[in-house]
């Protein structure tokens, strides 16, 4: 995946343990970006459901810092610049009670100097699979040991189609899940054993497969995914965590092979073609994945990870203009409304467009302003319109700082060499 930290800032930086530091430092933006691609690497379930949690806590991040903003506009009189920001924090919001609370407030039209913006996990409360004591508006407390509120709130990451079928499930079914959720793992395993017969059902094998794939054992992992795949052809979580466990079994062939499989009985074209291109990337097999990136694009996949991963290996391969058009699909951000990020950092590789890029990167550093690579941005932007001293000056700040990823660090040093030699 090196080539794609060239092209999004990613590489090296693109690993959990980064998400995880952008989100502690408040590097919101950064860290969506990093979720997205992030989630369109073959990852095992927890981790993805790890990355959902990081990107939620990112989401809300930004928009609780727009959400503020807008309060103290508000309160100034400015109302046309509060309702601009108030927009923004309603796009930006991932989590159901911050959202409420937004549009409660948006609905209010007037904000006293009393009152707050509602209450909501912090952003590093979302860095543990055990949730905090959650406030809903109405003041009602929600305690988290409760099982059928911690039930509801890890199958929100799962298909819709799937929660009423957990939710039927016996009490061992549903104790060992929880507890594998929790990341009890081992203590969960002897549980698992436990479910009744009549209960082993695609569901059953998914979950257990998936513990198994945790906890080292991927021939034992590999065999219950699969058992869950001959009852249930059409199951993609069960694809999904299959793929990685053949993957680092060593043979890449087989995952392969399953997804074609996937595709001759009509398994979802756009996920089968999505994660093919995924798998295809991670091999370095960059020509294969844009025809995968292009039937997977043409099949309807419009989920952002995968759609920054198909704009990815067409500009890799040369295909400048179709990756730009896929980035344009991508939903714009900022204030006033700009482009999105990574079509406005493209644009910046080919020199275009740039007056709306120079917007996009100064609006990205108001929201994200603890993350360096948007002044960075905004140097190199500077330069490129031949602003020679204020680019200068602004890329001597950035230089250094302790917050960029390894990846742009160099790249800043390296620019400053370049204009300082020049």
């Amino acid at each position: 995946m090196g080539f794609l930290g060239k092209l999004f800032g990613g590489g090296s930086g693109a690993t959990i343990e980064n998400l995880r530091k952008a989100v502690k430092d408040n590097r919101f933006v950064d860290a969506r970006l990093l979720a997205e691609t992030l989630a369109s690497q073959s990852l095992m379930n927890t981790e993805l459901e790890e990355v959902e949690q990081l990107r939620t806590a990112a989401g809300d991040g930004l928009a609780r810092l727009n959400l503020d903003e807008a309060i103290g506009l508000k309160r100034c009189g400015r109302d046309d610049q509060a309702d601009e920001h108030f927009q923004l924090a309603l796009e930006q919001v991932c989590s159901a009670d911050l959202r409420a609370g937004i549009e409660e407030l948006m609905a209010a039209r007037a904000i006293e100097p009393e009152i707050d913006a509602p209450e909501t996990e912090s952003p590093a409360s979302c860095l543990s699979c055990s949730p905090g004591m959650t406030v809903p508006l109405n003041g009602e407390a929600i305690d988290p040991g409760d099982q059928e509120y911690q039930l509801e709130l890890i199958l929100t990451s799962y298909p819709s189609e799937l929660v009423e079928r957990y939710h039927r499930k016996g009490e061992i079914f549903q104790d060992a899940f929880l507890l594998s959720h929790a990341g009890n793992d081992e203590q969960a395993l002897p549980l698992w054993e436990q479910v009744e017969e009549k209960e082993q059902d695609d569901l059953y094998f998914f979950e257990l497969g998936s513990l198994l794939a945790r906890l080292g054992q991927l021939d034992g992992a590999k065999k219950q995914l699969e058992a869950a795949l001959v009852q249930n052809p059409g199951l993609l979580i069960a694809v999904e965590a299959l793929i990685p466990v053949l993957t680092s079994l060593g043979d890449p062939s087989k995952a392969e092979e399953r997804l074609y499989q996937c595709l001759e009985q009509g398994v979802d074209p756009s996920f089968c073609h999505a994660q093919l291109a995924s798998l295809l990337v991670q091999q370095g097999k960059l020509k294969k994945a844009s025809d995968q990136a292009r039937l997977g694009l043409a099949a309807g996949n419009k989920e952002p990870s995968f759609m920054l991963l198909a704009a990815s290996v067409l500009e890799h391969g040369g295909q400048v203009d179709e990756a730009e058009d896929v980035l344009k699909k991508l939903p714009a951000a900022g204030c006033g409304g700009g482009v999105n990020l990574p079509l406005a950092e493209f644009w910046l590789r080919h020199g275009r467009e740039l007056g709306r890029i120079l917007d996009t990167f100064n609006a990205a550093c108001r929201e994200d302003p603890q993350n360096p690579r948007w002044q960075l941005r905004v140097a190199q932007t500077y330069f490129a319109r031949n602003w020679q001293k204020d680019g200068l000056k602004l890329l001597k700040k950035v230089v250094g700082d302790p917050r960029l990823d390894p990846e742009l660090a160099q790249e800043a040093e390296q620019l400053l060499e370049k204009r300082l030699a020049g």
